[in-house]
């Protein structure tokens, strides 16, 4: 990318003296990573993604008008995580990759996509399936599972700490991962961490549910044994015992094995 076409794309942005802008890299392309601040003076910019090395100023120009906004007391600055999350233009319907309907199918996505409960979109800039995080019916988040071997496996296209959240149900399965999610949720509502770590975040969603049962893999019973601790503080919790991950069991299994904790 031409430093000095960025920097011309940086002067004609409309932001005010102090003010600050985001939005995708021009040059990399990696969403909401591109950050422009102006200081009174000048606008400085870069990109924090770790694979892009963007960044520059555009020098001063010490005009009539930013001469004064100097002296002019400065707003607060808007923090990066309360910036609202914006859907990227590369996200398009599942059907256009005939790999993402098959991945949702292997990992029993499908039925809680066709069924509304899952906004689930295509990535087609970095061939990932794409989940739609939401706090009610407001997106303020995505994370995409690459379909091929690309790292990261799991790539969070946001900065909010919401969980991804599946089904309608007072019975709440916490689980790993937005697949898992999905595919609990004819019978109860999945709830990802998208990860094993408990947030506040989590809780505050958590707790409006009757009953929580903490399902993570069987490799992080440790940490569900301890996330069971925690919650039960707030909300009656059970630990869920898995020998096989839920999203890989067939249906009707998947079913019985759930039916036989909620119906305790």
């Amino acid at each position: 990318m031409n430093p000095r076409w960025i920097k011309g794309h940086v002067e004609s942005l409309n932001i005010a003296p102090y003010g600050r802008f985001r939005s995708d890299c021009p040059a990399c392309g990696k969403p909401n990573t591109f950050s422009v601040s102006d200081n009174g003076f000048e606008r400085l910019w870069f990109c924090f993604h770790a694979d892009c090395n963007v960044k520059g100023a555009t020098g001063v120009s010490l005009t009539k008008e930013n001469s004064k906004s100097a002296f002019v007391k400065r707003e607060p600055i808007k923090e990066e995580a309360d910036i609202k999350f914006k859907i990227p233009d590369t996200f398009v319907s599942l059907s256009r990759n005939i790999n993402a309907e098959n991945y949702l199918k292997k990992t029993n996505s499908y039925d809680a996509y066709l069924a509304g409960l899952a906004d689930i979109r295509y990535d087609f800039q970095r061939d990932r399936v794409a989940y739609l995080v939401k706090e009610g019916d407001k997106v303020v988040d995505a994370t995409g599972r690459s379909l091929t071997s690309s790292k990261p496996k799991w790539l969070r296209y946001g900065n909010s700490k919401h969980p991804f959240v599946c089904g309608s149900s007072d019975n709440c399965f916490v689980v790993e991962d937005c697949p898992s999610a999905c595919s609990v949720s004819n019978l109860v509502t999945g709830l990802a961490l998208m990860g094993t770590s408990l947030l506040d975040s989590h809780i505050q969603v958590i707790r409006n549910y009757k009953k929580i049962f903490v399902a993570l893999d069987k490799d992080a019973t440790r940490k569900a044994v301890d996330i069971v601790r925690h919650l039960s503080n707030h909300v009656p919790t059970k630990l869920v015992v898995l020998k096989k991950d839920l999203k890989n069991m067939e249906k009707e299994d998947r079913d019985d094995f759930i039916n036989s904790y909620i119906s305790r």
